[in-house]
C-alpha cells in the first residue's frame, strides 16, 4: 500500500503504476465533524488481512450517529516487503462526516515510509460547499522543513502521533488551498462515497438486488471519480456484494473486482480484491476479527 502524487493505494508491490496500486483503496474501501474528533464511537470493529508480497493489514473502524449526522473513521496500518531490506509502511486515516447520507466533509492523513525513512506525509481536508468539495492540504517530506513551514502543526509530524486528533490544529497550519484537488458539483450527488467509508461502512447498508455508487478518490488531480455497479448475491448466513472495477489504470482482461460478505446482522465479515493492470496484479483478503457495540445504521435511513 503506498501513495504517490496524491494517489491512494492499499498494497505495496513492485508495480510501477501508482494508479494500479491506488485501486486497492477502492477495494478496501475520524470520527466527527471538524474539531469534534474525540467523540466516543457507537461501534468499533477490528480487521486483519494479507496481500501479495507478504503484506499485512490491520484496520480499525469507528462509527457514530447523532441526529442527521453519521461519522465514519477508518484507520489502516499496512506493511509489506517488495524486496529484501526494503520494508514498506503505509498509514492511512480517513475521517468522513455524512449529513442525511450525503458527504459533508472528509479528512485524510496518509504516511508513507520505506524502512525508517519517511517518504511523504500529508493531511488533506475537503469541505462541502454550494459548488462541491473544496480541498486543502498540509504536506512534508522532512521533519525539519515541515516544522519550518508549519510551526503550528509540527507536533503532528512524528509517526507516533498517527491517529491523534489533528483537525483542531489544522487552521493554525495555514493549509494550502488546492483547487486542483477540488471536486465540482459531482460532490453534491447523494450517491457519492469515499473509498474507505464505502468499503467498510456503506457497503453494509446497500439495497438488496444491486445499486450504483460514485467513489471519490481524494488527492487525485484527474480521474477523481469512479462509478461502481454493485450486484448482490447469496452467501452463507448473509449476503455478498460484487463490483467489477473499471478504471484507466486497470486492464479489462482479466477483470479486476472487489467482493464483500455482509452478515445477517449487518456486519462486514470479509472483503477481498483482485486487481490487474499492464504492470502487474495485486490480490488481498481482509477479515473481521471483532466488533464492539451494535451496528450503527445510516441516519439517512
Amino acid at each position: 500500500m503506498w501513495q504517490a502524487d496524491g494517489k491512494w493505494g492499499l498494497i505495496a508491490t513492485p508495480i510501477k503504476s501508482t494508479s494500479v496500486a491506488a485501486w486497492a483503496g477502492l477495494a478496501w474501501c475520524f470520527i466527527g465533524a471538524p474539531c469534534v474528533q474525540d467523540a466516543s464511537a457507537g461501534e468499533v470493529c477490528h480487521f486483519t488481512g494479507t496481500t501479495d508480497y507478504d503484506g499485512k493489514v490491520d484496520v480499525t473502524t469507528k462509527v457514530n450517529a447523532a441526529g442527521d449526522t453519521t461519522s465514519v473513521d477508518v484507520v489502516v496500518v499496512f506493511s509489506a516487503s517488495t524486496m529484501p531490506w526494503f520494508p514498506l509502511h503505509y498509514l492511512v486515516e480517513e475521517r468522513s462526516t455524512w449529513r442525511g447520507g450525503a458527504l459533508d466533509d472528509l479528512a485524510a492523513n496518509t504516511r508513507y515510509s520505506i524502512g525508517a525513512h519517511i517518504v511523504r506525509q500529508q493531511w488533506d481536508y475537503f469541505r462541502r460547499g454550494p459548488d462541491g468539495l473544496r480541498a486543502y492540504r498540509v504536506q512534508g517530506k522532512t521533519g525539519e522543513k515541515f516544522e519550518h513551514q508549519y510551526p503550528g502543526f509540527a507536533r503532528h509530524w512524528s509517526v507516533a502521533a498517527f491517529g491523534e486528533p489533528w483537525l483542531r490544529d489544522y487552521q493554525a497550519a495555514s493549509p494550502d488551498r488546492r483547487t486542483d484537488l477540488d471536486l465540482g458539483r459531482e460532490a453534491l450527488s447523494p450517491h457519492l462515497r469515499t473509498p474507505f467509508a464505502m468499503a467498510f461502512y456503506w457497503v453494509r447498508w446497500l439495497r438488496h438486488g444491486g445499486t450504483e455508487a460514485d467513489v471519490f478518490l481524494p488527492g487525485f488531480k484527474t480521474d477523481k471519480l469512479v462509478h461502481l455497479s454493485i450486484a448482490s448475491g447469496a452467501a452463507q448466513r448473509g449476503i455478498s456484494w460484487y463490483a467489477p472495477l473499471h478504471y484507466v489504470a486497470l486492464s479489462e482482461s482479466p477483470p479486476s473486482s472487489a467482493t464483500a460478505i455482509i452478515t445477517q446482522d449487518g456486519h462486514l465479515a470479509r472483503l477481498a480484491f483482485e486487481l490487474h493492470g499492464s504492470a502487474g496484479s495485486a490480490h488481498g483478503l481482509i477479515r473481521q476479527q471483532d466488533c464492539e457495540g451494535a451496528p450503527v445504521l445510516p441516519t439517512a435511513k
